[in-house]
């Protein structure tokens, strides 16, 4: 099929080789270009191609050849759902020489899809598009009769850190959860419909790329009965927002892992030393002129406080000698805000004009913790834990 983009150049290929699964790709050029590729099941990409025009997607299926077309081209397939595949040139050389091999198996592409091909009589689109792929993997070469070497981790230790195994190829071992019958894993995280999770205590991951079966064994995904089996993976970890997925080259049946000794849990932080309270804002504002001889005293506090021990400690007074006309505050009136920390007192009384009002915050008043009041200055003035002073307009 003709090409619909040009294609920018891209550095020198890396081929691993010493993988056992077929993987060939080019560095992050195309992606730098086109984004970075969303996952998509090879149906949803059939039955929704325009949701994916333009885009880089990664999806999976089994190849084969377009027997229609006068040259040679090929074909992904899941089901009825269909679309044309074609390399870039800076790894067509060795998918074509590795196509032989690939065709009728389980292969996953990288690539740009567009859209083509026409509909078909029955009114549905025969091929969904074309993928001009930059990376390629399929299933691992066969027969091979060696183990594959890779380190054993438990699937909490895998979790734990899964930034640093990203890419790397690991054994692990899990039960069986069938296709996230569970809710182990975030449902949009799914990336294909074949994929499936292996759980162990509260860590949980997806495989993909291999069906849960081997010789004389196979489990549905769909079903719950079938769940519960402890089931090796060994394949390379891909660490994606916070999800962590197993492109498998191998699974067999395994056992529970040998349980380790419990470690000591580590010992509790040392409490923190509570802090007491103390005024945090007033109004008027301590030391504010010219207050109207109407005015009520709002008193704000850094913590909550025990309401009952404002009763008798707080005072309100003239500062300086008694003069002419001055009276007691005998109607002071006390609120308290819990919500806001505050407490409102009001002196039941017209103030004298020109006059320095006092506000005494005496000791017994204490938080909710039973935690005293301390002054802002961190001494105390006379009898009194922290004095409040006004002054009233002329």
């Amino acid at each position: 099929m003709p090409r619909r983009h040009a294609w920018i150049a891209a550095p020198l290929l890396v081929f691993a080789a010493a993988a056992p699964a077929l993987a060939q790709s080019v560095p992050n050029t195309y992606e730098l270009r086109y984004g970075e590729p969303v996952d998509v099941a090879l149906e949803d990409l059939f039955n929704n191609p325009e949701v994916y025009e333009g885009r880089a997607i990664r999806t999976t299926g089994h190849l084969e050849p377009d027997v229609g077309g006068g040259r040679r081209s090929y074909l992904l397939r899941e089901g009825a759902a269909r679309v044309y595949v074609q390399p870039v040139a800076e790894v067509a050389g060795n998918f074509n020489f590795d196509a032989a091999r690939l065709l009728g198996a389980e292969l996953q592409v990288v690539g740009l899809f567009t859209q083509s091909g026409q509909p078909s009589q029955a009114g549905t689109r025969a091929v969904a598009g074309l993928i001009e792929f930059w990376r390629y993997l399929g299933p691992p070469k066969e027969p091979s009769n060696t183990e594959i070497e890779a380190p054993s981790l438990s699937l909490e230790a895998l979790l734990t850190t899964p930034e640093r195994r990203d890419g790397q190829l690991v054994r692990v071992v899990g039960q069986f959860r069938g296709r996230n019958l569970y809710g182990d894993l975030p449902a949009k995280s799914e990336r294909n419909r074949s994929d499936w999770v292996i759980k162990d205590d509260l860590y949980a991951v997806w495989v993909t790329g291999k069906k849960p079966k081997g010789s004389g064994w196979e489990l549905d995904p769909g079903l719950k009965r079938d769940t519960g089996r402890w089931i090796e993976v060994v394949g390379r970890v891909q660490a994606r927002a916070g999800v962590v997925y197993l492109d498998a080259l191998k699974v067999s049946l395994g056992k529970a892992p040998t349980p380790t000794a419990e470690a000591k849990a580590p010992e509790p932080p040392p409490e923190r030393p509570k802090k007491p309270p103390v005024v945090v804002f007033t109004l008027p504002l301590d030391g504010e002129r010219d207050v109207p001889t109407t005015s009520r005293f709002v008193v704000q506090f850094s913590k909550d406080m025990d309401e009952e021990t404002f009763k008798g400690h707080v005072q309100l007074r003239y500062a300086g000698r008694v003069r002419p006309g001055d009276r007691n505050f005998e109607g002071t009136s006390l609120s308290y805000d819990g919500g806001r920390r505050a407490l409102t007192v009001d002196p039941g009384d017209t103030l004298r004009p020109g006059r320095q009002i006092e506000l005494l915050l005496l000791p017994g008043i204490s938080d909710i913790e039973g935690l005293s009041l301390v002054p802002r200055s961190g001494q105390t003035e006379g009898e009194a834990v922290d004095v409040l002073r006004f002054r009233t307009a002329s």
